[in-house]
């Protein structure tokens, strides 16, 4: 239920518990003296704070069309005491006409101008200031509720920017690999190796499809990375032929966990780029994933260079590290590592292990 559609119960509630608290201080009272509990006079002088029903509703209904804020301000104010004064008396008048009624019923005659007399004299001051009462509290819940509404809009805009910050990334991801591959397609075909090429192609239709799938997720099964990778590694493999070679150890159980979309990608594009494609030698990739304490770690190892000190920190990688950082900030984190004794790199994700 709404705040606004919550004000028809809430205040009348409010005024109907006054009322009654105010009718046990009286018997209250009267136990305390030992006084007999006269309870038509008891009744018929509380009735007073069952009219503060309609008189809130009224305030709160002139605090919306009246605010006080700026640029009317000055106006508004002097508005509101024209119309408190009014209300004051009015409700000097109505309360002295429903005592004047109810004592005539209950107990005996009375004049109404008598009890109107009175009323005026002790409760218009009252009724005027508790009129500014209600109209404070209205002032101090509409503060609330702006201050409610900044901050839901301040997290939406923090998370349309993320989103865009995230979906930019992804966008730079995607063309950087796919220039790669479609560079390394044409250099097939300008070798006249059109076999090659036609596979690499095909490999590549398979690979799209099915990331363009997934691509509005921001978490997706590791499962679905493990076929992107092994489709992505097939079309390397199309042009390296013997000279890489790959293994994917990772187990059912944690293909269920769920990751950020094209992840694993840029990691063996880095080691393809700057660990195996530079040297004669054959190249050796292997993608793991291991499980420990609500934490997924996701690793990438080659056997290219042989120091730490000419490692490339490319494109892809820094791409994946703003991804990890904007998805799940401190809980995720990229380390690189030297594979001693052996050559190559060794590029680990952790991130929180959700299924």
């Amino acid at each position: 239920m709404k705040i606004k559609q919550l004000k028809y119960y809430l205040i009348p509630a409010f005024w109907l518990i006054v009322t009654l608290l105010m009718i046990g201080q009286d018997l209250l009272f009267s136990a305390l003296r030992g006084n007999p509990v006269v309870w038509a006079d008891t009744l018929i002088f509380k009735i007073k704070w069952l009219l503060y029903i309609p008189i809130t509703f009224i305030v709160f209904w002139l605090g919306e069309k009246l605010p006080l804020q700026s640029p009317h301000l000055v106006k508004n104010l002097f508005i509101n005491l024209l119309i408190s004064l009014a209300v004051s008396f009015l409700a000097v008048i109505v309360y002295s006409v429903l005592v004047t009624w109810f004592w005539n019923l209950f107990i005996g005659q009375s004049q109404f101008s008598i009890i109107f007399r009175r009323n005026l004299a002790v409760s218009l001051f009252n009724e005027f200031v508790n009129y500014w009462i209600i109209l404070a509290t209205h002032k101090a819940y509409t503060i609330f509720r702006q201050f409610q509404q900044a901050q839901l809009d301040k997290a939406n805009l923090e998370k349309q920017l993320s989103d865009a910050k995230l979906g930019f990334l992804k966008m730079q991801l995607q063309p950087h690999f796919l220039f790669n591959t479609h560079h390394n397609i044409i250099g097939l075909m300008q070798k006249g190796d059109t076999e090659k090429a036609t596979k690499m192609l095909m490999k590549l239709s398979d690979l799209l499809r099915l990331s363009l799938k997934e691509n509005n997720d921001d978490l997706v099964p590791l499962k679905n990375e493990v076929q992107l990778l092994q489709l992505y590694l097939d079309i390397l493999k199309v042009r390296f032929e013997e000279r890489l070679d790959y293994q994917i150890l990772i187990n059912n159980d944690l293909q269920k966990a769920f990751v950020p979309p094209m992840l694993l990608q840029p990691l063996v594009e880095n080691a393809v780029k700057y660990g195996i494609e530079p040297f004669a030698k054959q190249g050796k990739i292997e993608i793991s994933a291991q499980n420990g304490q609500d934490k997924l770690k996701l690793l990438v190892k080659d056997n290219g260079i042989d120091t730490f000190g000419h490692f490339n920190f490319g494109i892809g990688l820094m791409n994946t590290q703003e991804r990890l950082k904007n998805l799940f900030g401190e809980e995720a984190k990229l380390d690189i590592t030297s594979n001693t004794p052996d050559n190559g790199i060794t590029v680990i994700i952790t991130l929180p292990l959700l299924k």
